[in-house]
């Protein structure tokens, strides 16, 4: 992904002043670096190169009278008169205003300043694909693609996010679209864009959208109609992206419905492309009872591909891109470091195997990455029966309930039961609030929760994928997927991210996700001929070649909490955090009484699961600033 950032100012910009933010997002892109300055704006591009026609980068800088624009993006639609992409949307922008975005099909993130105007204006792809930035104060706005390219300027309020530090201590997912752990510190909004306006001695701001997911409804005769369409929609947002570029592709294949049927599809195009599961070889491990390497042995047999897999166990260590990229300062006490705070890791950052998959890709010179996720969230959507009710699909769930009960006597009794038991499990678990960890609710300043009061969390993705979606629901693997990606120089691709089949499946009845006991049932139908039947049928995926791992022994003795080697762990991760900070939100008593080993080991792994996020948080900002002042970055 290129990496795009710049600051707009009131007064006067020194460049020279944010070579931190240059140095960060130049670990970017596959071209030099690329930038204008005028009294008070700087913004620059470090480009990354995708199409054969587009190999200078000054075509990366978009100039028009006035205007001039910086964008990281790759365009599915068609690009008019062979310009490059980021100048085909800066055009059109230019010409049509903001809105006309709405029905361009690509993963962008970008921004414009109007010099007449004194405006900047931001902007993000439907889906929130490829990240952006901002910082606001009194003074200026800064944008970047990497938000260590922000925390890393002294000039910058990096005060923590106080609902980041709750719902992180007591463990519940709570999702936004704009919101970062750093209260200042913001993301464009996906589908949407914000404006900054500098008045006299003020900025003013205005966000918007152009595009708000599952506002259109879409009617077909038939459950055939539908599948039909679901197919063509598909088959065209994996077509437009696998013949975007010429690099070689590469696809992750885990033995799931979403990965499957993009591997099954590329395969039916003839494209060539590694195949790629971060599941351990059959080589080296043997099958497992539902072993989901199984599924992927099928999907191979039936599309005469091969998939290349993992080891037993998954390191950073083994692969070295990021240390090359980054403009980091390496000294003994960073050598000594965990990877993740060596590297100044954003606490958002999980799933070490992503970085495994997107390395080996690129050692194996692929540019460009298929993956499934917003599948089960959209197209492929996970569903439970209650979400028919939800929407007031009340004879639709009726009759599916009803064909549930299909052989068994007395069968509009037990379809009264089999309602009552789903409806039970949607009042205990889906309706009500996600329960906090009460383990990290206790080492919380019980005056900073009052002053706080913190909003209930529910679980939307069952039944509710449209609020799921808007709140910001699956934005993280797309922030870590972005991140990892940057890292080692390749670009994922996403084809459920497709705004027009997340419009599609937001639109179309509920019922149609569900027959009998199989759910996902009008997309597993659409590419019913080409599944193998393992594919078709399968329920729920977990990596279960793992069982085969060798197993603790049962009834092995439980760790003694007070030992003193655990003792002083926590003490140094806790030790780390700067006290005079973090006492106004955590309670450095009841943490006394979790370094003394008066948790169990569950509640102490929580714990210290929480206190290593919170650190992460903070070491980001002064690992950030750490960086090589002869790492070369263009001025």
């Amino acid at each position: 992904m290129s990496g795009i950032y710049g600051i707009a100012s009131l007064n006067k910009v020194e460049p020279s002043c944010y070579s931190n933010l240059i140095k960060w997002n130049d670990s970017y892109g596959n071209l030099p670096s690329v930038s204008h300055t005028g009294n008070t704006l700087f913004m620059g591009i470090k480009p990354e190169s995708f199409k054969n026609s587009v190999s200078n980068s000054e075509a990366y800088i978009s100039k028009s009278d006035k205007q001039i624009g910086v964008a990281d993006c790759l365009i599915y639609s068609a690009v008019k008169e062979n310009l490059s992409d980021e100048q085909f949307l800066f055009n059109e922008i230019k010409t049509n205003g903001i809105d006309i975005i709405a029905d361009i099909n690509g993963d962008f993130a970008g921004a414009i300043w109007n010099e007449s105007e004194r405006e900047l204006l931001l902007f993000r792809d439907h889906l929130g694909v490829r990240p952006l930035y901002y910082y606001k104060d009194d003074n200026k706005v800064i944008f970047s693609s990497d938000i260590r390219g922000i925390t890393s300027l002294a000039d910058v309020d990096t005060s923590i996010d106080e609902n980041w530090i709750y719902y992180n201590t007591v463990n519940i997912f709570r999702p936004s679209p704009t919101d970062t752990e750093y209260k200042l510190i913001k993301c464009v909004p996906p589908g949407g864009y914000i404006s900054f306006s500098f008045v006299g001695e003020h900025i003013n701001s205005l966000t918007g959208h152009y595009w708000i997911p599952g506002c259109k409804k879409y009617k077909f005769k038939n459950r055939k109609a539908y599948s039909k369409e679901l197919r063509k929609l598909v088959e065209d947002a994996v077509k437009i992206r696998a013949t975007v570029s010429a690099f070689p592709i590469g696809a992750e294949l885990s033995g799931g419905l979403d990965s499957g049927v993009i591997a099954l599809l590329l395969a039916n195009m003839k494209k060539d492309c590694f195949y790629y599961s971060w599941s351990p070889s059959p080589d080296i491990l043997d099958y497992a009872e539902g072993d989901e390497r199984l599924i992927i042995k099928d999907i191979c047999d039936k599309a005469n591909i091969k998939c290349n897999y993992g080891g037993l166990s998954v390191s950073f260590l083994d692969h070295n891109q990021i240390k090359e990229r980054y403009p980091l300062i390496y000294d003994q006490e960073a050598d000594n470091m965990a990877f993740p705070y060596k590297y100044a890791f954003p606490s958002f950052v999980n799933t070490t195997e992503i970085y495994e998959t997107a390395a080996t890709m690129q050692e194996h010179n692929i540019r460009l990455v298929f993956c499934g996720h917003s599948g089960d969230e959209g197209i492929s959507h996970r569903s439970n029966p209650f979400e028919l009710v939800y929407n007031h699909e009340f004879y639709r769930y009726l009759r599916l309930m009803f064909s549930r009960s299909h052989g068994k006597k007395h069968r509009f009794i037990n379809t009264l039961n089999l309602i009552k038991q789903n409806l039970a499990i949607a009042h205990s678990s889906l309706l009500k609030p996600i329960p906090r960890n009460e383990a990290g609710y206790s080492i919380l300043n019980k005056d900073f929760i009052k002053q706080l009061n913190p909003k209930e969390q529910h679980f939307l993705f069952a039944y509710d994928p449209k609020t799921y979606i808007r709140s910001g629901g699956i934005r993280n693997r797309f922030d870590v997927v972005s991140f990892y990606s940057a890292a080692v120089g390749i670009r994922y691709l996403f084809p459920f991210a497709d705004y027009r089949l997340i419009d599609f499946a937001l639109g179309i009845p509920r019922y149609l996700y569900h027959s009998r006991y199989l759910n996902r049932f009008v997309f597993r139908e659409a590419f019913k001929d080409l599944m193998p039947k393992s594919l078709y049928n399968l329920r729920e995926k977990e990596n279960t070649s793992y069982r085969n791992l060798p197993q603790e022994a049962i009834g092995e003795k439980k760790p003694d909490m007070t030992d003193e080697r655990f003792v002083n762990a926590r003490r140094e991760i806790l030790n780390h955090l700067n006290k005079s900070y973090w006492e106004r939100f955590l309670d450095y008593s009841a943490l006394e009484s979790w370094i003394l080993g008066k948790y169990s080991p569950q509640d102490d792994e929580s714990i210290m699961r929480a206190i290593s996020k919170c650190f992460q948080v903070e070491n980001v900002v002064k690992r950030s600033r750490e960086v090589n002042t002869a790492f070369p970055t263009q001025l």
